[in-house]
């Protein structure tokens, strides 16, 4: 069974004589009054002949009485019959509806019973959605035009949430939320009633974006109202009261001004790279960042894209968008508004200037003068690299709060590359001027002529008998390894050149200290230098010099000198199976002495610090097995690697490589010791065991100019001289040394001893 349907009611109010109005709750008092010429018929898309209209008088306001001209319409008669104006039913204003009424209060009425009261004022006729329910008061006592009633009316509808929306002859009464939905009128043209009926407005902006005006005026709107945009024409679309909507054009109006469309421009750049030069007005203009707008390479033509720059002033409105280089023409495309372009070229113009050559950075190369050239290389790279600029990032967790904190400031402000010319010793650099400063200022700390240690040493081998009975006073190394001069020990020789039982000793002759050493039995001797000690023990101890070398080596690098020959140590016979022949063939060694040196020079102490690796390689007098003795000879080989720790110019001592050798000794008769088997009745055999010690003296002296180099070759050269005129001789090459000993002494005149 079907439910029955409930009945709506509907309230048309037609209003046809002025009589009709007695009785109603409101007084209307009228006076005869001909009705005005109905205005010029008018579309909403026809924007010629209207403007804003005034906003519409308060109620109560200049009470009037009746006018010649039709401005202000008199007061009618209240058996005049009222003649309404022909003029579509959404447009009720003053020019259509002048006619004044003498009052217009309403206290506390339905809002439906309102409604009816306009129809019959207006003439026009309504329909009330079931859902306008309510009670309105209207107090205007003083007299009003019945348009500005009609205003009054509307108000009071939009104050409880309703409109009126035009639908063919009716005006239909609803809810102002809903009637967006709903055929309300649309304007959009220059002419749009300011009145308090929902209307649809369409803003045409030409000057800013939309987008933009969307979502800083998203406010503005009533709370019946709503605001959206279409971005294909860069248009706002307003849904909202026309008083309203009005309040928000005024507002639009001001901001939609010329100086905010985007454009483009090609800057031409005459003296620097385009590439460079827009990279760095990017990060002047936009602070490392892009400004708003769309992405690049994203340009519509005729749709803005920017506003005001938080950081401009309302009075510059200065934006800037993005600038591109074009390297084939070496120019700059800037795409901004009208303001930004103007600030970029100004500062472009500022940029972009001839420099000299050599400010203008580029390639440089730099002639090593003490280094080499790679090993610096490698360290500037290295530099370089670390210090180069890196893209900023956001603050992480470990930021200071506030940022009290700064970041390091960068070194370098570009790209730097070091490359090192091997054959010229030099280093290519590339970079700016800046930049190339900042590594010259590195290279002049760097790039200096360095100290040098030069060592002299005196390989030996004594004998190793009867060490333990020589006394010996020296400077002995502490717990540490370092040398203490001063002390006088009662140790032995041997214990002296045994670094195995000790830890090595050092003597002070290079602070101008002396040895004293007791032998067996003897009295104490006093030696004042380490020649003198050599001497001592060549006399004493038959000791053998094996050999004195001398090397130089820059501090902190390595150094190498090797005396020796190459010997036959064995030799391996072939025999070739079809003719028989043999073929010999040796087997050659190395019989070397090795010294290899690698010195730190410590400056605060004045001392040496030495890496030492030297080596003996002899032939030895241990016999082969019988079945090789004829075809190989056994090598000896004594090494020591060691570090020391010796002060400018003293000594140290490395010994304790002992060997031990037999000899074989036979005495016989001369002659008849030689007859075969009879022979042994006239000589006589006897094995022996001798043991040698190996001892290295090595004094290293630090040269840091050219005064200690001269002081060097004046001390050997003195050495030379005294040797030849112990020997009774004169030196054959003293024309050629004189001059040399000369400069090194600053000798006015050549010494005699060393003439030819």
């Amino acid at each position: 069974m079907k439910k029955p349907i409930k009945p709506v009611s509907i309230g048309i109010a037609s209003l046809m004589t002025a009589s009709q109005l007695v009785g109603t709750t409101a007084h209307a008092q009228f006076e005869n009054f001909p009705p005005p010429p109905p205005p010029p018929d008018f579309g909403n898309s026809d924007n010629s002949g209207f403007a804003t209209p005034d906003a519409p008088a308060a109620a109560g306001g200049t009470r009037g009485g009746s006018h010649s001209s039709g401005d202000e319409g008199q007061v009618l008669n209240k058996s005049q019959k009222q003649k309404f104006a022909k003029a579509p039913t959404e447009d009720i204003n003053s020019a259509n509806f002048p006619q004044t009424i003498e009052s217009f209060d309403y206290p506390n009425v339905e809002i439906s019973e309102l409604v009816k009261a306009m129809g019959e004022l207006t003439g026009k006729n309504f329909i009330v959605d079931p859902g306008v329910r309510g009670k309105i008061t209207i107090s205007a006592p003083s007299k009003i035009t019945v348009a500005e009633a009609y205003n009054a009316f509307l108000s009071a509808l939009a104050i409880n949430g309703f409109t009126v929306v035009p639908s063919g002859g009716f005006l239909k009464v609803k809810s102002a939320r809903n009637a967006q939905r709903d055929n309300i009128e649309v304007y959009s043209g220059a002419y749009y009633p300011n009145t308090d009926q929902m209307i649809t407005r369409i803003i045409h902006l030409k000057h800013i974006s939309a987008a933009q005006v969307n979502r800083d005026l998203r406010i503005l709107p009533s709370k019946d109202g709503e605001m959206n945009i279409y971005e294909p024409t860069n248009s706002i679309i307003i849904s909202d009261y026309g008083s309203n909507i009005d309040r928000v054009m005024r507002i639009i109006s001001q901001l939609d001004v010329p100086g905010f469309e985007e454009q483009l421009e090609v800057i031409p750049i005459k003296f620097a790279k385009a590439k460079d030069l827009a990279d760095l007005v990017d990060k002047i203009v936009n602070k490392g960042s892009k400004s708003s707008g769309s992405a690049p390479g994203t340009f519509t033509a005729g749709v803005p894209r920017f506003s005001r720059s938080s950081g401009t002033s309302a009075q510059q409105g200065a934006s800037f968008f993005m600038a591109i280089p074009d390297d084939r023409t070496n120019s700059i495309i800037v795409v901004g508004n009208k303001s930004g372009i103007v600030r970029i070229k100004k500062l472009i113009s500022q940029l972009d200037f001839k420099i000299r050559a050599e400010d203008s950075g580029g390639v440089y190369v730099y002639y090593v003068k003490n280094g080499d050239a790679e090993k610096i290389a490698q360290t500037l790279s290295g530099v370089t690299k670390d210090a180069a600029p890196k893209p900023s990032t956001g603050p992480s967790l470990l930021s200071p709060i506030g940022g009290q904190m700064q970041a390091p400031q960068e070194i370098f402000g570009g790209d730097v590359k070091i490359t090192a010319d091997k054959a010229t010793n030099s280093l290519v650099i590339t970079a700016s001027k800046q930049d190339y400063e900042v590594v010259m200022n590195i290279l002049n700390k760097i790039d200096i002529a360095r100290d040098q240690v030069y060592v002299e040493a005196i390989i030996m081998e004594m004998s190793a008998s009867d060490l333990d009975s020589w006394g010996v006073g020296y400077y002995q190394y502490g717990e540490n390894g370092y040398g203490k001069v001063g002390f006088n020990g009662g140790i032995n020789l041997q214990e002296m050149l045994n670094p195995v039982g000790g830890t090595g000793a050092i003597l002070g002759f290079g602070s101008g200290k002396m040895i004293k050493v007791t032998p067996p039995g003897g009295s104490e001797i006093t030696i004042p230098s380490l020649v003198g000690f050599i001497n001592f023990l060549k006399q004493t101890k038959k000791a053998n010099i094996l050999s004195t070398p001398t090397i130089i080596a820059l501090d902190n690098n390595e150094a190498e000198i090797e005396v020796g020959d190459k010997v036959v140590t064995s030799m391996q016979q072939n025999v070739s199976g079809t003719s028989g022949t043999v073929t010999t063939t040796p087997t050659m060694e190395d019989a070397t002495i090795k010294l290899h040196i690698k010195p730190f020079i410590s400056p605060s102490s004045n001392s040496i610090r030495m890496e030492i690796k030297q080596s003996v390689t002899q032939l030895s007098s241990v016999q082969a097995p019988k079945d090789f003795q004829n075809n190989t000879q056994p090598l000896a080989k004594r090494s020591i690697n060691t570090m020391i720790n010796v002060k400018n110019g003293d000594t140290a001592i490395l010994g304790g490589l002992i060997k031990e050798d037999d000899v074989e000794t036979v005495v016989k008769v001369p002659l008849l010791g030689d007859i075969p088997i009879l022979g042994w009745l006239f000589k006589s055999r006897s094995l022996n065991k001798t043991k040698t010690n190996m001892v290295s003296f090595l004094t290293p002296k630090i040269i840091r100019n050219s005064g200690d180099v001269n002081e060097v070759v004046s001390k050997r050269l003195e050495e030379r001289i005294e040797y030849i005129k112990g020997q009774g001789g004169k030196d054959p090459y003293g024309a050629k040394i004189d001059p040399i000993y000369r400069k090194a002494q600053g000798a006015a005149a050549p010494s005699e001893d060393v003439q030819e």
